[in-house]
């Protein structure tokens, strides 16, 4: 409840040459579905971002959620970014566009946004951050001080 229904958080960075390209797709548990023309999908927030090292700043950030079949979900939830993407079969959701930056982007505006566009789920804020947000702590430390059929 208090992580959104969010199963996980796959990040890769990778480069070439001067640009670190960063990903990253959040994806729920199995219980959350959307309909994409009559047909039951799993929605997944994606992230993708090129770094220019040369100058130091983001100059590409964009936003889109993805809509992946239950095949689909299945075969990427417990995947990572280099698993998929070394397979023959590769897993390419429809998707829809949120948002697109072009143009000079700090690291301080990228991460706010990143964490804007995950809101409600600590897990980016532990990826930037190292921790938990201190309110979420808290709720992990009483819950695991308490029986498991309590929870």
């Amino acid at each position: 409840m208090f992580f959104a229904s969010a199963y996980c958080i796959d990040i890769k960075w990778s480069q070439s040459g001067n640009i670190k390209t960063f990903q990253a797709l959040e994806l729920k548990d199995e219980s959350v579905l959307t309909s994409l023309r009559g047909v039951p999908h799993h929605p997944a927030r994606y992230l993708h971002a090129e770094f220019d090292l040369a100058k130091g700043v983001f100059r590409h950030f964009d936003g889109a959620i993805q809509y992946l079949t239950s095949a689909e979900y299945f075969a990427r939830r417990d995947s990572d970014f280099n698993m998929t993407y070394k397979h023959t079969w590769h897993v390419k959701p429809t998707y829809q566009k949120v948002f697109k930056l072009n143009g000079t982007i700090t690291t301080k505006e990228w991460v706010e946004l990143s964490s804007h566009f995950f809101a409600a789920n600590p897990l980016m804020f532990e990826y930037f951050n190292g921790d938990y947000p201190g309110h979420i702590s808290d709720i992990v430390e009483k819950l695991r001080a308490l029986p498991e059929e309590q929870w």
